[in-house]
């Protein structure tokens, strides 16, 4: 285990229904898939799972249910060890995704649904003893309640002299949540978002950000993940670093693609020190090995040293 300080993870956590098929369905028919499985699911929840297995100590915080449906991510969070002892609780039933991966195009559909389920609060997190943490990662949601988490760690940060690092995953609705990108030292910003804004690039993307952030303090970090294009990342002063990607023979399964990409940037740069472009080069590694198969378990594989 790591002497590093934890990482927390901050959003949320569902249970995703998972099936393979041959093909995308047709709409309005009968069939049978080739296979199918559940995993705890979220984009906060899979980035904890894939920081466990590169060998992170890490914690996640978010709102958990006592339905008897959520049992099995309760179960599955203790046997990775990672840490819940700060997480409220709901009576509501869980969320759940049903996801289609459709083998012929390599694609993965994705149908949620949260019945309104509730979400951790700011009072909630001021609960929370930061000193454990080294790292601090949220999911853009909940804006007003996130920042003024992020506000928290940077208030504690001044106060004690720490330097907590504070990261964000940024997937969705880009005008209620640009504001959560200031308060942050990086920001992975998706590919998918930026297409939907008119951004072109990775390049454009990171510069678009970075432009829409108020003078007076540093930068943070904007790191743009674009598939098999690679990375590019633009940090506090400007330069700008474009990283290629690792291809893959064969595509498995690319849910939570993005989510390794993330695991794998915190652990490179909070634990193995390494620079920006290292960093990114290191995530886009663990993303591409991770769509070689279902689920994380593999990317334990992969030599860090490299």
């Amino acid at each position: 285990m790591s002497s590093v300080k934890s990482v927390l993870c901050v959003g949320c956590t569902v249970i995703d229904f998972v099936t393979i098929n041959g093909s995308y369905p047709k709409e309005d028919t009968d069939r049978r898939c080739l296979d199918g499985f559940w995993q705890r699911g979220g984009n906060a929840s899979n980035v904890s799972t894939v920081l466990r297995v590169l060998g992170c100590k890490v914690d996640f915080f978010g709102m958990l249910s006592r339905s008897d449906g959520f049992r099995v991510l309760l179960d599955d969070l203790s046997k990775r060890e990672i840490g819940t002892n700060d997480c409220p609780f709901t009576d509501r039933d869980p969320p759940f995704s049903s996801v289609i991966l459709a083998q012929d195009s390599g694609t993965r559909t994705i149908i949620h649904c949260n019945k309104d389920y509730p979400q951790t609060t700011y009072e909630d997190f001021s609960k929370i003893n930061l000193s454990q943490y080294g790292w601090v990662h949220f999911e853009a949601r909940n804006t007003p309640h996130t920042l003024k988490m992020m506000q928290s760690i940077r208030e504690y940060n001044q106060r004690t002299g720490q330097g907590i690092i504070i990261s964000l995953d940024f997937e969705t609705r880009y005008e209620q949540n640009q504001e959560l990108c200031a308060p942050c030292d990086y920001v992975v910003f998706s590919k998918e978002l930026a297409g939907q804004l008119g951004w072109k690039t990775p390049r454009q993307s990171c510069e678009e950000l970075a432009s829409k952030i108020p003078g007076g303090g540093p930068n943070p970090v904007f790191i743009c993940p674009w598939g098999s294009a690679g990375a590019g990342a633009l940090d506090a002063n400007g330069n700008y670093y474009e990283m290629s990607s690792y291809k893959q023979d064969k595509v498995v399964d690319t849910l939570g693609a993005g989510d390794s990409f993330m695991a794998g940037f915190i652990y490179a740069t909070l634990e193995a020190r390494r620079s920006l472009a290292e960093a990114v080069d290191f995530a886009n590694r663990v993303a591409s090995h991770k769509i070689t198969g279902f689920g994380y378990e593999h990317i334990s594989q992969l030599s860090l040293t490299k």
